[in-house]
């Protein structure tokens, strides 16, 4: 059986995220946000911030229509009574997704092209004479990460009161020699220490980068390592973006050291995934009958492309001292709990496990 942790989330609607405890790790439940969308909740609120502070009805966003992005930024800003206008693309026209139809129900036009750079001239010329805020792709805006920072700090938290008995002995016996970090200044909040208590391991997919960076940014310099999991793209190509995503979010520049970033485990794919990395939403359905396991042993459903991924690696990685977790969990501790943030993204993957 898995054992849990709740707290609630004030600001979002019924939310309410547990700490899992697997045989490997535990998992940060935060797909257990409405429609499961997960930390895109958390970014929205920050843009939903910056709309009602400048008087911004309305929003124009671009993207891929059988995203997660899309799907969740047009249903929840119009949940707040933003209109949203959407330029997005397909490459394939005869795809129907759930995901799909959530834009174009929350949307109030939508244009769709069967080509990236076509949607993406679209947007552009769009964006000289729109009178509103106009997102690029995936939102990345200064504001996107002030939901998450406070997310991080209310982890880090629970983090601390989770039942691991390393966690419990540094609660018990704190270290004298524990340094306690500068404070920083969360939009909206009094000055919040960030406090070096104990070593721990947080691990997450990257995306667009957000979510990682605005963690590794709360938690550098502290004992919480985090890892990033690359989905979609080789790490060496997402690295050299690093600069100018953290340039739009308003961060400081920091560079990645790369034993933080992990390579999806390729042996867990297809013949499509290759050792540059997982060729994204080009492969077959993930180990359906695996996801199909997992949910009915632990009531959790993974999506195929990034939490089933992740999950089958660590257990693997947890289990059999994978060398790039080893080499992390050398800097920390050899019994240094591991935490997995499930970002949801699940909503569209429901077929897997509900009876037809």
């Amino acid at each position: 059986m898995c054992q849990t942790k709740t707290w609630h989330s004030n600001g979002f609607p019924n939310g309410n995220i547990r700490i899992t405890k697997l045989p490997h790790f535990w998992m940060v439940r935060d797909d257990l946000l409405p429609f499961g969308f997960g930390t895109k909740w958390r970014k929205v609120m920050g843009i939903l911030s910056h709309l009602h502070s400048n008087q911004i009805p309305k929003v124009l966003l671009w993207g891929a229509i059988h995203g997660n992005y899309l799907a969740s930024f047009t249903t929840i800003l119009r949940q707040f009574g933003i209109s949203v206008e959407t330029i997005t693309y397909s490459k394939d026209p005869n795809l129907r997704t759930y995901n799909e139809q959530l834009v174009q129900s929350h949307s109030e036009t939508v244009r769709c092209y069967a080509n990236r750079k076509i949607a993406e001239a679209e947007f552009l010329e769009t964006s000289k004479h729109f009178e509103g805020l106009c997102l690029p792709e995936f939102g990345l805006h200064p504001n996107l990460t002030i939901g998450l920072t406070s997310f991080w700090l209310e982890l880090q938290a629970e983090m601390e009161r989770t039942n691991h008995p390393i966690l419990e002995r540094e609660s018990k016996a704190p270290d004298a020699n524990v340094k306690t970090d500068p404070p920083i200044l969360i939009p909206g909040q009094n000055q919040i220490q960030k406090k070096k208590k104990y070593p721990a391991i947080l691990v997450m997919e990257i995306g667009s980068g957000v979510s990682f960076l605005s963690a590794f940014e709360f938690f550098f310099d502290s004992q919480i390592q985090v890892l990033g999991v690359m989905v979609g793209e080789p790490k060496k190509t997402w690295l050299s973006k690093v600069e100018g995503i953290q340039s739009k979010l308003g961060m400081k520049i920091r560079p990645i050291p790369e034993k933080q970033i992990l390579e999806m485990d390729r042996h867990n794919l297809d013949s499509k995934a290759s050792a540059n990395g997982t060729r994204f939403g080009k492969r077959k359905p993930f180990h359906n009958q695996w996801i199909q396991n997992f949910y009915e042993t632990y009531e959790i459903l993974l999506e195929p492309i990034y939490s089933a991924n992740t999950v089958l690696s660590l257990t693997k990685w947890a289990s059999r001292e994978n060398p790039n977790l080893s080499i992390a969990k050398k800097s920390l501790n050899s019994q240094t709990p591991i935490f997995y943030l499930h970002q949801g993204g699940q909503i569209q993957h429901l077929d897997l496990v509900l009876r037809k």
